[in-house]
């Protein structure tokens, strides 16, 4: 009999991994998180009327029943989505004490936010409430991310004080006043006392809000990478580190005195030495016991292949789960994923030993006013689409699906951070340069119908390309368009397409050299590989 629910009691476990739904275990290593950065639903972007109850629970329904584990809603940073005692509501003009003067544009947008939260207070909720408690009724973890520097209204040249929230505007002795990035100059700066203070009394303020509803609790370092003036870093890390302790002494607080355990989490840059350059002690936060699981990304554009195993090992702390975020960006300039990068970019992370993937930005607003949107071609899709949520989460459910697997092109530098990355690579006449792509299917598993590599340069380019030393000679110069790879073409840049011998690939890094045969010295900014398993009804849209 014991033999017999041992067998139960691992089957139901290894049900519940394997669709992606582990709910209830705080110990849950695997998950899909999806976080919501609130202005999406204050807005109401994707039904475009005034904002209801059922409007917001429409927002976490759309994530509901797929693979997604994590619903994370942001609180607003020091612009608020609830009433506080330490700044406005998002949008709250003062009952038009606050005049934008002649910037209208931008002060209805600001105040259609307050008017959505107005109609969700007279329901008696706010859209933090809503949501947190519409995911644990769908069987989601329901966090609350918060952005530790928000920088989106920092920036004084917008004259419209509605935009401006009060600690910010009150205390100009505490910005940073450095231009290292867009809004950088108006970052607060965290070696003041005063402002780590202010940051403590807000993220109090929320945990003890929303304490009955909260699985775990998420800082947000990404949003936005500056919190000490150039240099000072990694000298002030110790204030940082003091400012997590002071926030786990809280959170192990109301733990305890709920009897269940609010887990802490924190997303931070790719690079332990990047994060504590910007005075982020990562490292010792995990030594010291004080975050649970670590989420790693880059700003805004995003980076295709972000280093996990890397981080991972470079952390040496296999007991804490560390997942890479996928932003909706793209190649700069803003040029958006696709659907088929989205499964490239997943199976990168997931295939390197992530843990799991932190989606950011993930909004459905032009799905539901557009459809799918497949362009001329009907092979590719730019729109952010639900079923991905139900493909993304897991190696098993990825296999056999499009992908295309792309290099960084560079365009993830921001607020000092330097890709690693071999693009733009400049090769000269008679020269070689070897770029090294991973690829994350088991193609001894699953192979392709076909293998596709796209490569586009700053002119027409003569070389030669071999891939892991087989020479690539067969040209599809029509694949370039159907598969959407001619976007945002600068002058002269040229792309090419490769069809590719189903041997010359493997599982994880693929070594692509080319040696330049003709006179010119050629740039080469973008390497991809697409992999298709199928049509694009069956397979999924690259």
């Amino acid at each position: 009999m014991v033999k017999q629910i041992h067998f139960f009691v691992t089957l139901i476990s290894f049900l519940v991994l394997a669709t992606g739904c582990s709910r209830d275990d705080n110990s849950t290593r695997h998950r899909l998180i999806y976080n919501n950065d609130g202005t999406d639903i204050l807005g109401n972007y994707m039904f475009n009327r005034p904002l209801t109850v059922m409007d917001v629970k429409d927002y976490v329904d759309m994530v509901a029943n797929t693979q997604v584990t994590t619903f994370m809603i942001c609180s607003g940073s020091d612009f608020m989505y609830y009433r506080s005692a330490y700044g406005r509501i998002l949008g709250d003009d003062k009952k038009g004490a606050l005049d934008c003067g002649k910037d209208t544009a931008t002060c209805r947008a600001l105040t259609n936010y307050y008017r959505n939260h107005l109609n969700l207070e007279k329901a008696g909720t706010d859209i933090i409430e809503t949501t947190l408690k519409r995911a644990k009724e769908k069987g989601m973890e329901a966090f609350i991310s918060y952005r530790m520097n928000d920088l989106h209204f920092s920036d004084t040249s917008m004259h419209c004080p509605v935009a401006y929230t009060d600690f910010w505007f009150a205390h100009p002795e505490y910005w940073i006043n450095e231009n290292t990035g867009w809004h950088s100059a108006g970052a607060l700066d965290f070696a003041f006392k005063q402002v780590r203070e202010h940051k403590l009394n807000i993220i109090k303020e929320q945990l003890n809000k929303y304490e009955e509803l909260l699985d775990g609790y998420d800082l947000d370092f990404m949003r936005f990478i500056v919190y000490f003036r150039s240099g000072d870093g990694e000298k002030n890390a110790p204030l940082m580190t003091e400012l997590l302790k002071q926030i786990k002494a809280e959170v192990d607080r109301i733990s305890a005195k709920r009897g269940k355990k609010i887990l802490l989490s924190a997303r931070v840059p790719v690079s332990l030495d990047f994060c504590l350059q910007k005075g982020l002690d990562v490292r010792e936060w995990v030594r010291l016991g004080l975050i649970d699981f670590v989420s790693i990304g880059v700003h805004y554009i995003g980076n295709p292949v972000i280093p996990v195993a890397e981080f991972k090992h470079d952390l040496e702390a296999p007991s804490v789960p560390v997942y890479a975020s996928i932003e909706d960006g793209g190649y700069s300039p803003r040029e958006t994923y696709s659907n088929g990068m989205y499964r490239g970019m997943a199976s990168h992370i997931l295939s390197q030993g992530g843990d799991g993937i932190y989606l950011f930005n993930y909004f459905f607003d032009r799905y539901k006013t557009q459809g799918i949107n497949t362009a001329d071609s009907a092979l590719f899709c730019r729109v952010i689409v639900p079923d991905l949520l139900r493909e993304i989460g897991s190696l098993r459910t990825l296999r056999g699906r499009n992908k295309i697997y792309c290099l960084d092109d560079g365009g993830s530098a921001a607020y000092g951070y330097e890709p690693e990355t071999a693009l733009p690579l400049t090769v000269a006449p008679r020269e070689s340069a070897q770029v090294s792509i991973a690829v994350g299917d088991d193609l001894s598993d699953v192979r392709p119908e076909e293998s596709i590599l796209f490569i586009r340069t700053d002119k027409p380019a003569k070389c030669s390309i071999s891939i892991n030393n087989e020479n690539i000679t067969i040209q599809k110069p029509e694949y370039v368009h159907l598969f959407d790879r001619d976007r945002n073409l600068a002058n002269g840049e040229m792309v090419y397409a490769y069809t590719l011998p189903l041997s010359c690939l493997k599982q994880g890094n693929n070594d692509i050299s080319f040696q330049i045969t003709g006179s010119d010295t050629i740039k080469i900014r973008r390497v991809e590989i697409a992999l298709k398993y199928g049509d694009v009804k069956s397979r999924g849209y690259f």
